[in-house]
């Protein structure tokens, strides 16, 4: 159960220790360059969820798509344009994993306390996120 008390302080430092070794990582495809934070909270009164640690990660690009991307299925055309699902896979599970090798401070889901939020670097430098 999450306390509803909430440590500001030792989730800011929680989610930076889990970004800073994100940062430290590769995940195949998936090459961590940035991170930002912030605490994700369910809209009052729909409690579907638990507030948990939502990391930014920001990557380098992913592979480019490969040439006849244009004569695949839709879906694979989509998949194409994006990292692996398994490097993804692999990094939201690591980051999870590590998280629960810390300390999960009061207030935040205990079980699954971070997730991650990917995005590709040339778009974060094309909208200013990252500097």
């Amino acid at each position: 159960m999450v306390s509803h008390l909430r440590d500001d302080p030792a989730i800011d430092e929680f989610a930076t220790s889990v970004g800073e070794w994100l940062l430290r990582q590769r995940f195949g495809s998936v090459v961590p360059v940035a991170y930002r934070h912030f605490l994700w909270e369910p809209p009052p009164g729909l409690q579907l969820e638990p507030p948990h640690v939502v990391i930014e990660l920001t990557v380098e690009d992913p592979p480019p798509p490969p040439d006849n991307w244009r004569s695949l299925p839709f879906e694979e055309q989509v998949r194409a344009w994006h990292w692996p699902e398994a490097d993804t896979d692999a990094a939201e599970m690591a980051a999870v994993a590590y998280a629960l090798t810390q300390e999960v401070p009061a207030g935040i889901a205990p079980l699954r306390p971070v997730t991650i939020k990917f995005l590709a670097r040339g778009e974060a430098e094309r909208t200013g996120l990252l500097r």
